[in-house]
């Protein structure tokens, strides 16, 4: 990657990283320190903003909070009217249509006769959220639910007769509820009404500032890792020249480094298109997909393109460690090192056909490079080589050779719904004795019919006595 790249990713993934922060990052800090208890007789006021929790064992009223936009026939939130008997006042909550379970068992069970009740598990639910102030709006929409809760209705048509009052206000909670119902029809007005979102901090669910911390820090990580890379890129240690005593096999070697770096790097630079790519499609997915849902602005700015760019970001990076760990010059040459002694398992053989290739010279060099792919080769006196970018290589034994002759190949494949063309262009190799009919014994494969005439030309000026060569 170009030093300009390398600055452009730091800018950007920097950017991200702030602004990530600035929209999450003082939540995170109230979600790490933990949830302050809101002890009975505490202030509600001196918690305002702040992340509490606070025990619920009196939920007596609830009423749907929120619809699905568009969908009123789909409740998104809950909110229930709970009564403080500490304070001898109320507060709400705000919870998830999923996730309400607690508040709404604890609110049936104390619907129920006391006998009943005794039953049942009455353990007080825990409720850990910020504490907010409730408009005049939200105070009405709760101020209606209690009045039309169940309870309430049951105190109204029991508080007269003595044997149905007793039986479902006769226990603890039933005093309690009682003393609620009681005050409710003195008409006392409550000044200010508190109201806690569950698992929610300064408007913000925890899901959501997980996945934006997440992103920042990630995108942090990339901008340093661009930073580093800007100063220390081209500073690796170079591997010194094989001395003139070396064995050919090792000047052989040596001397493919520098195509084989050149590739190494183009394929680098391919991945990090791709992973650039990744992450535009990533964030143009989750965005497109939090427009049409029609979610408000802050949810696509703290849900859909912050989880948009986190998943991004790890398919770009995944995509750049596997082609890192394939584009290492040193292990494609190690490669190509064993895929010569395998087709020459003798040292001697080895040494004559790295002597050969080295005195060949770059005059008959040939090479084609395509967006995938990479042929490198030469035609020495005894030996006609192409090399792959992985290190795979085709010889062709020019002792033997009688006649080379060029194939164009095509056809199609089938992908998905669809059928895909190809097309090849291919130097045939025959050995005497091998008829025309015949597969060929060896084959240089080109994605271009310029690459492949350029390599017959370079043959036929070579001018191998008893090798036919047929151009196209």
């Amino acid at each position: 990657m170009k030093k300009a790249a390398n600055i452009v990713t730091m800018v950007c993934a920097l950017a991200a990283a702030v602004v990530l922060w600035i929209q999450a990052g003082p939540q995170f800090l109230k979600l790490r320190g933990g949830a302050a208890p809101l002890e009975a007789g505490d202030d509600p006021a001196r918690y305002q903003g702040e992340y509490i929790s606070r025990e619920v064992a009196y939920p007596v009223a609830d009423y749907p909070a929120e619809y699905y936009s568009g969908d009123q026939d789909r409740v998104k939130d809950y909110g229930y009217v709970v009564y403080d008997p500490e304070r001898q006042a109320f507060f709400c909550i705000i919870e998830a249509e999923q996730s309400d379970g607690d508040y709404a068992s604890l609110l049936y069970n104390l619907e129920l006769a006391a006998d009943l009740r005794a039953t049942k598990d009455m353990t007080p639910a825990v409720v850990e959220g910020t504490l907010e102030l409730m408009d005049q709006a939200a105070v009405e929409k709760a101020a209606a639910a209690l009045l039309e809760s169940e309870i309430v209705g049951m105190y109204d048509d029991f508080r007269d007769s003595e044997g149905y009052y007793e039986a479902y206000f006769g226990d603890d909670y039933g005093k309690v509820l009682a003393e609620m119902c009681q005050k409710l029809s003195q008409g006392t007005a409550q000044s200010e009404w508190y109201c806690i979102s569950s698992g929610s901090i300064n408007g913000l669910e925890i899901p959501q500032i997980w996945i934006c911390i997440f992103a920042a820090a990630l995108s942090a990580l990339i901008a340093l890792g661009s930073l580093i890379s800007l100063f220390t890129r081209g500073k690796g240690k170079k591997k010194a020249a094989p001395g003139d005593l070396a064995s050919a096999m090792d000047r052989f070697l040596y001397e493919q480094r520098g195509w084989v770096e050149e590739w190494c790097q183009y394929c680098l630079n391919r991945s990090y298109r791709s992973a650039y790519l990744a992450v535009v499609i990533w964030v143009a997915v989750l965005g497109a997909i939090g427009f049409f849902a029609k979610t408000p602005v802050q949810g696509l700015m703290v849900f859909h393109l912050p989880l948009g760019l986190l998943l991004g970001e790890l398919t770009g990076l995944f995509i750049l460690w596997v082609q890192k760990k394939i584009s290492k010059p040193g292990k494609v040459l190690k490669r190509m090192g064993k895929y010569v002694r395998k087709a020459f398992p003798a040292p001697d053989a080895q040494e004559e056909f790295a002597g050969d290739f080295l005195k060949a010279g770059e005059e008959w060099t040939f090479r084609e490079r395509k967006k995938d792919s990479m042929l490198y080769g030469r035609l020495g006196e005894k030996y006609w080589t192409a090399f792959m970018g992985t290190g795979a290589f085709t010889v062709v034994d020019v002792s033997k050779l009688e006649r080379v002759e060029p194939e164009t190949i095509s056809g199609s494949v089938r992908s998905g719904k669809v059928r895909v063309a190809y097309e090849s262009y291919v130097a045939r190799f025959y050995y005497q004795g091998t008829a025309l009919w015949d597969n060929a014994d060896k084959a240089f494969s080109f994605q271009t019919v310029n690459g492949r005439d350029a390599f017959l030309a370079l043959a036929v000026k070579k001018n191998v006595d008893g090798v036919k060569i047929r151009q196209s």
